[in-house]
């Protein structure tokens, strides 16, 4: 008897194409793809992929604006037996270029909005394969992937593909100042998706709409939304106004905003008449969240949000903070949950171990570690980075917490620097080193600020040339052209000497303690 975790990505979308039919997979603007169609637009560019001489394995980068075409490609490769590269699109280029390299991938799909910089890319690291995924998108010497489809039939008959074959390297940032590959299978990323299934309570005939990108977390909801025959709704990014129209008129159940994006719609929705009442499920994570913004939004909307806390190692969650826990937490006048990242799922292990890796006690604080069928194969190309991750069948995460009796976690720091803002993880090593390269910056340390938007922002201290006359605009854009908007500091501090610590290193944690003296820094 197969059991869930025995499913491969295309073995599951079959499943769901042959099981709903007509109903509809995916709206995108006026476009309606029903579950036989989408089946077969997966079938037939996976068809498309194998055609130009791609093999078993082989890597297939994707750069795209959210769209169905993405939904295409990305799993239509994994149908085929090929592994996805997801690039952020708010990456810079030099980032998008490691990537690429880094990961070997033959192909690169993207579309028009990209075309430029693929070109580029595609001419610095000759990459053998291009597709453009609409026909104003081909660059020169690139394919065009409807010209391709339609050259490919849509009947069944499925590649051999087996659970444990790899499925996607998903790259986030690495303490050496490049993003390094996170190596999934089918088996483990399926794991974390029917956890979603579990955990969040998504019922059948859901309505999902998708404003965090596809390449990201946001994407994780795709296909458990798919396995209770319910429908994705892909909104092209987060804009406030559009996901309530949505929700009015496409009737949406369910969504997954990072907490600045609940921010804006709280801003927004105010006064403006919207028939939100369908709406039963918002799930939210990935970035701090004020504390008193969470309770409005509760007030606004009712007891529907959940939280995720996770990693690109252990995609989504390694704990969840449920509806009924939201719920309870008002209903009891006891908040204190509301600042924790929840409980563990139910399929993961959580433990907190101290540095010799023993349990720590009841209300210490060490690191969050986990074993789980969802958790990473390995780092891509970075042995010592794997071993350090994984140990003794562990993963760790870097992040410190405490628990309480009731079994919630509350993370206090991170043992890493990270910075979280508006969802995307930003490493400020990365910072420094792009900071580092400007003629004129002899000292540079980042750090996170609290941020009523963002949850946090990016913030450069730095130190200068007396005589360069450096402004805070010129080192923005210094860092924006060279690592992406994500990363480039919001605000800068001009200093004659950065603090250091008795061993000489940047005092990280007096800088930031004057930022978040008498606030929560709530972690998730």
């Amino acid at each position: 008897m197969q059991s869930m975790l025995d499913h491969t990505l295309g073995s599951l979308v079959e499943r769901c194409g042959h099981a709903y039919g007509e109903k509809v997979a995916v709206t995108s603007g006026d476009r309606r793809i029903t579950y036989v169609e989408q089946i077969e637009r997966i079938r037939k560019a996976g068809r498309a992929l194998l055609a130009l001489d791609l093999r078993h394995g082989d890597r297939v980068a994707i750069l795209m604006e959210d769209c169905p075409e993405l939904l295409d490609v990305f799993y239509g490769a994994a149908w085929a037996g090929l592994v996805v590269v997801p690039l952020n699109a708010k990456l810079g280029a030099v980032d998008h270029a490691h990537i690429i390299a880094d990961s070997g991938a033959r192909a690169i799909a993207h579309d028009a909005a990209h075309a430029e910089r693929v070109e580029k890319i595609h001419k610095e690291l000759d990459i053998e394969i291009v597709l453009g995924v609409d026909d104003g998108s081909v660059i020169p010497g690139g394919h065009s992937m409807p010209r391709l489809l339609d050259q490919q039939h849509a009947s069944p008959g499925r590649p051999a593909v087996v659970p444990d074959d790899l499925f996607g390297i998903y790259y986030t940032g690495g303490t050496t100042g490049q993003p390094k590959g996170v190596v999934h299978s089918h088996r483990t990323f399926v794991a974390a998706l029917f956890s979603e299934l579990l955990e969040l309570g998504l019922g059948e005939r859901e309505v999902f709409a998708h404003v965090a990108p596809l390449t990201h977390a946001g994407g994780g909801f795709v296909l458990p939304v798919w396995l209770r025959g319910g429908t994705n709704v892909i909104l092209g990014g987060f804009d406030p106004q559009r996901l309530l129209h949505a929700v009015a008129t496409e009737h949406v159940t369910s969504t997954m905003l990072v907490p600045t994006m609940l921010y804006m719609l709280l801003d927004t929705e105010t006064g403006h008449g919207f028939d939100l009442s369908s709406l039963s499920t918002v799930v939210y994570g990935a970035s701090p969240i004020g504390h008193q913004r969470l309770l409005e939004a509760i007030e606004r909307f009712g007891p529907i949000f959940a939280q995720l806390y996770g990693q690109t190692e252990a995609p989504n969650q390694l704990t969840v903070l449920s509806k009924q826990d939201h719920a309870d937490a008002v209903i009891s006048g006891d908040l204190t949950s509301l600042s924790s990242c929840g409980r563990p799922v139910t399929i993961a292990d959580v433990r907190l171990f101290d540095e010799n890796f023993g349990d720590v006690e009841a209300g210490g604080v060490g690191e969050i570690a986990a074993r789980g069928p969802h958790t990473m194969l390995r780092y891509w190309n970075r042995q010592d980075e794997t071993e350090a991750t994984l140990r003794n069948g562990w993963l760790c995460t870097g992040d410190l917490a405490r628990s309480d009796e009731r079994g919630f976690l509350y993370i206090v720091d991170r043992k890493k620097d990270l910075i979280i803002s508006g969802g995307f993880n930003v490493y400020p090593k990365e910072v420094e080193t792009a900071l580092f390269e400007h003629p004129a910056v002899r000292d540079a340390c980042v750090i996170g600020v609290p941020d009523e938007k963002w949850g946090e922002t990016v913030k450069a201290v730095v130190v200068t040339d007396q005589n360069a006359g450096v402004r805070t605009d010129e080192l923005i854009t210094w860092v924006k052209e060279r690592k992406g908007s994500v990363q480039a500091p919001k605000s800068v501090e001009f200093l004659d000497q950065i603090p250091v610590t008795a061993v000489g290193k940047h005092d990280k944690p007096a800088l930031r303690n004057a930022y978040w003296a008498g606030r929560i820094r709530s972690v998730n």
